[in-house]
């Protein structure tokens, strides 16, 4: 990710408000999100690997592999945003499976996981086409019932 990357995500977040940003970002960003929040964080993350969706060279989204665990050989599909004009075409369906391809083929990852609130139902649906399943769920403090997610390589192929 660069930093021009930031203002799309700032974007992507106008008009929203600070239970969006919650959902997507969890604990990681106050509202409302800067430039400044985003470029601070990823500079001072480790283990963390950025990644920008684009299409026909737009910048049409954004989403980390986080909380990367070399020895369990575990990550977290994480902050993983489209621009509200790209959701429900697919495009969520088609980045994720690259970036878990990305994490099963380049990192050697056994699990990916992932979180998503139960009444999210398009990224839940997003996250099942791409082979994803429900592993458990967790109440947040907010009250909030995150579904825990992931997805397993079985075969190192995708």
């Amino acid at each position: 990710m660069v930093d021009s990357d930031a203002e799309y995500i700032v974007e992507f977040n106008k008009g929203t408000d600070k239970d969006f940003l919650n959902q997507w970002a969890g604990r990681f960003y106050t509202y409302p999100i800067t430039t400044e929040q985003i470029t601070t964080r990823i500079k001072n993350t480790a283990n963390t690997r950025y990644f920008t969706i684009l299409m026909n060279n737009e910048v049409i989204g954004t989403c980390e592999l986080d909380f990367i665990n070399w020895d369990t050989q575990e990550c977290s599909v994480c902050r993983f945003l489209l621009s509200s004009s790209y959701r429900g075409l697919g495009y969520g369906t088609k980045s994720l499976n690259l970036i878990v391809e990305y994490a099963f083929n380049e990192l050697n990852m056994k699990k990916v996981k992932l979180s998503v609130f139960h009444f999210n139902t398009g990224a839940k649906r997003c996250y099942e086409k791409a082979g994803f399943i429900v592993v458990g769920e967790a109440i947040r403090p907010n009250g909030w019932v995150a579904l825990q997610m992931e997805i397993s390589n079985h075969s190192n192929n995708i």
